[in-house]
């Protein structure tokens, strides 16, 4: 009976040390995941600020986007009114040069130097008879 009783002993002393070795493994096991837990906890609300920053930005950016875009056509717009005023004063002027280019002038009532000298008195070449 003495043998049997230090058999008994004998294994539930290993059992309880092997339970021991297993129940120290799992602590440190779950101190290493709670760790691991925390800092991904303290990833993600940095990850979450980051994340509140950078849509900030979009939203700021997304602003400045539209801003510039709508300049952007306002002088596209006003580029186009000057190449339509510009491209008017062309066929204006194509249409005044082809008109002028079949008038004739009509030099009849041209005047020239002797019409605008002064009169002196006597007739040309009278004066040195």
């Amino acid at each position: 009976h003495k043998g049997w009783c230090d058999k008994a002993l004998s294994d539930a002393r290993q059992r309880r040390d092997y339970a021991a070795e297993e129940i120290e493994s799992l602590n440190s096991e779950m101190a290493k995941l709670e760790a691991r837990r925390d800092s991904l906890h303290e990833d993600l609300d940095v990850l979450a600020k980051e994340i509140s920053e950078i849509t900030s930005k979009q939203e700021i950016a997304t602003e400045e986007r539209d801003a510039e875009s709508k300049q952007n056509q306002e002088t596209v717009d006003e580029a186009q009114a000057g190449l339509d005023a510009l491209k008017m004063c062309i066929e204006i002027l194509d249409r005044f040069y082809k008109t002028a280019k079949k008038e004739t002038v009509d030099l009849s009532l041209a005047q020239g130097p002797e019409d605008d000298a002064p009169d002196a008195g006597f007739d040309n070449g009278e004066a040195y008879l």
